[in-house]
């Protein structure tokens, strides 16, 4: 069994009078050996050089059309992200990942994944971080998909799952991750992005469905009763309420208010030929209020973002206008004044404009106006099939977007071999204040098994399998049997654009494909980055290394681990730990654990938000083969770094707060030699 000793000296001299903390590293009861290490592109022994030379091969042929690259991408080769200073190293390449918050705080990623590609095959598909404002419509050319927009990332397909016709009247939630709207007379639920759609009515009467503020309810209009009323149900589909109740007349198209205490519906009496007038009432069915009154058929309300107007189409003058009037009733204004048909306005939430669809040029568009009824501009183009029933979504586009740089993964076959026992004592062993986080994530190659993640800034991957797999498709767009469905563009599918049957990387010794398990082989087969011994002769005596101890930095970047014994049985029972991985002390300078340094990218990729802020602790190893440094590549881009940047050692080292705000605070105490002398041995790593 491995035991964890965390040692400490007291180190004392009139220029330093900090405490000396040694490195905590973990050790094997039986006969460990250290690890080779060297960027020499030889096996560790886990294969024959034959083996890893082929292997390297495949890590580094470039992927082509033809051989499924895309249609999304960001490489064409493993290697153009892991290159320096041999096949399966760091790189100069920044990915980007981006979403946004949910009003209770909650991160929504964009559409499809918070990673966004930076290459595609077909320019139509091209992904860019989603700026909003966005809006859901009708497609009215077939009314048989919901669409969504934004001025950047373009027209997306969100309901390609969904084998109804007769789609209508969308509604974003309120933190803009689904999208209810009405189709074939039922209500459904579908992310933004178009998967898992889930039907919550089956009535066959049920239409015009709104999300309240909070997210916990949906409004819709039905004729279950006989006559239309307002309802309101979970978005599960539970607890179907009748709100307004009243057989005298048909209540449809309601909406909430913004603070969710009011609901504005269109009513009309059960007496033939009459028309529709604008009620409001409160959310739970009482003090039913007419707004509008007079002439013509008044529908759809949609209320300002302050809750204090209410805009609606009416055909009161001939044909239908977008008009508006305060939400307690009163005289209403004209907003459009054309012999187009013009309706179904929505309010955008930043009161910037209010949509609407509209057929003044050539057949039903998306259109809109200031509030003002100024400025009016179709939204979107001529060829995209129309639309009409627009409804804004609440955010105001994915505001978090940060840069992820390229790991080192060689050595990685030594790391998926620590046993999990040995990150938790690593942890365990950790001072309250600085105790990192371990968090089990699910082994793709077997189901329904978990193990401590380890891969991957947010620690979302727990084995070098599922890393190939995952890494295959979402960097090159190339499927396989543990990835074999295609990721979409922004939520649009991108079927028009692949060509290659899925799975596009097949056989393998496994069946796992044959170009995965070969980049798994060449992972598992590399030597552990080496130090460059001339610069630090002895880190018993080196003064910088004796710095990097005494700041605690140690307590998080480990310098020394031990693999489990050989013949371990890891990775949900698929692999033994051979030979060649087991038993050895590698020196990584990382403890393997999520911290929160200050440095959180607000990204959630697993385990919900117990990641958001937190970050794997960076492994130093090979850190001298690096320009960039943090997982960000010194970018500081994401919200909560305020402005700190990390282009150099000294910045990075300054950057850290949160959990490490000590070491960042006795670091700003060092003299410029001491500094100085502390870089010069990170410099060796």
């Amino acid at each position: 069994m491995k035991i964890l000793k965390l040692l400490v000296i007291a180190f004392f001299a009139s220029t330093l009078a900090t405490s000396l903390v040694l490195t905590p590293a973990v050790k094997s009861q039986g006969g460990a050996t250290e690890a080779p290490a060297s960027f020499d592109d030889l096996t560790n022994g886990f294969t024959d050089q034959t083996t890893f030379n082929a292997d390297r091969a495949a890590f580094e042929a470039r992927e082509e059309k033809a051989d499924g690259l895309g249609p999304i991408y960001n490489a064409q080769a493993c290697v153009e992200c892991h290159q320096n200073r041999v096949s399966g190293g760091v790189s100069q390449i920044l990915e980007v990942r981006a979403g946004h918050n949910a009003p209770d705080g909650s991160f929504v990623p964009a559409p499809g994944g918070s990673l966004i590609n930076s290459r595609s095959i077909n320019t139509t598909i091209q992904e860019r971080v989603p700026g909003g404002p966005h809006l859901a419509f009708v497609n009215n050319a077939t009314q048989t998909s919901i669409v969504s927009f934004d001025i950047d990332a373009g027209v997306v397909n969100t309901m390609p799952d969904v084998p109804t016709t007769g789609h209508s009247f969308p509604a974003y939630s309120p933190d803009g991750s689904k999208i209810a709207f009405s189709a074939s007379g039922n209500i459904w639920v579908v992310n933004n992005d178009g998967t898992n759609p889930n039907l919550i009515t089956f009535e066959g009467t049920d239409f015009h469905p709104s999300w309240s503020p909070d997210g916990t309810k949906i409004a819709f209009s039905s004729a279950r009763t006989g006559v239309a009323q307002i309802f309101t149900i979970t978005p599960i589909g539970t607890e179907e309420t009748n709100i307004s109740n009243n057989s005298s007349f048909n209540d449809r198209m309601p909406t909430f208010s913004p603070d969710g205490t009011k609901i504005a519906f269109q009513r009309t009496s059960i007496v033939p030929g009459s028309v529709g007038k604008i009620f409001t009432m409160n959310a739970n069915g009482s003090g039913q209020t007419a707004v509008t009154t007079g002439l013509g058929n008044d529908e759809r309300p949609s209320y300002s973002p302050d809750g204090m107007s209410i805009a609606f189409s009416t055909n009161r003058d001939g044909n239908y206008e977008i008009y508006k009037i305060l939400a307690i009733g009163g005289i209403a204004t004209r907003l459009t004044n054309n012999a187009a048909s013009d309706r179904n306005p929505s309010w955008a939430p930043d009161n910037s404009a209010i949509a609407f669809g509209s057929d003044r040029n050539a057949g039903m568009k998306i259109w809109a106006i200031g509030p003002d009824g100024s400025n009016p501009s179709q939204v979107n183009g001529n060829n995209d099939g129309g639309g009409d029933q627009p409804a804004y979504a609440k955010d105001s586009g994915d505001t978090i977007r940060t840069f992820r740089a390229s790991p080192i993964l060689v050595g990685l076959g030594f790391v998926e071999c620590i046993a999990d026992g040995t990150l938790l004592s690593i942890r365990d062993s950790q001072p309250v204040g600085m105790r990192g986080t371990a968090i089990e994530v699910d082994v793709t190659e077997a189901p329904d098994q978990t193990r401590i993640g380890r891969f991957g800034w947010k620690n979302s991957v727990a084995t070098l399998l599922s890393f190939s797999a995952g890494a295959y498709l979402f960097e090159m767009g190339i499927t396989s049997p543990l990835q074999p469905r295609e990721q979409t563009s922004l939520g649009r599918s991108v079927a028009f654009a692949d060509t290659v049957p899925d799975p596009e990387d097949t056989g393998g010794e496994e069946g796992h494909g044959e170009d995965v398990e070969a980049f798994t082989r060449f992972m598992r087969s590399t030597k552990a980055p080496p130090r460059n011994s001339a610069m630090v002769l002895n880190d018993a005596t080196d003064p910088g290394s004796l710095l990097f101890d005494s700041l605690q930095c140690s307590v998080c970047h480990v310098r020394s681990i031990t693999t489990a014994p050989v013949g371990s049985v890891i990775n949900g029972g698929t692999f033994v730990v051979p030979l060649a991985l087991g038993d050895k002390i590698i020196h990584p300078f990382s403890d393997f654990l999520l911290h929160d340094i200050g440095t959180g990218d607000g990204i959630v990729e697993t385990n919900g938000e117990l990641t958001r802020n937190k970050i794997r602790t960076a492994p130093l190893w090979g850190l001298r083969t690096r320009d960039k440094f943090m997982h960000d590549g010194g970018s500081s881009s994401a919200p909560s770094n305020s402005g700190a940047q990390s282009f150099t050692l000294n910045e990075a080292v300054l950057r850290h707060a949160g959990q490490a705000t000590s070491s960042r605070t006795a670091y700003q105490a060092l003299t410029a030699l001491q500094r100085s002398q502390l870089i010069r041995f990170l410099k060796s790593l």
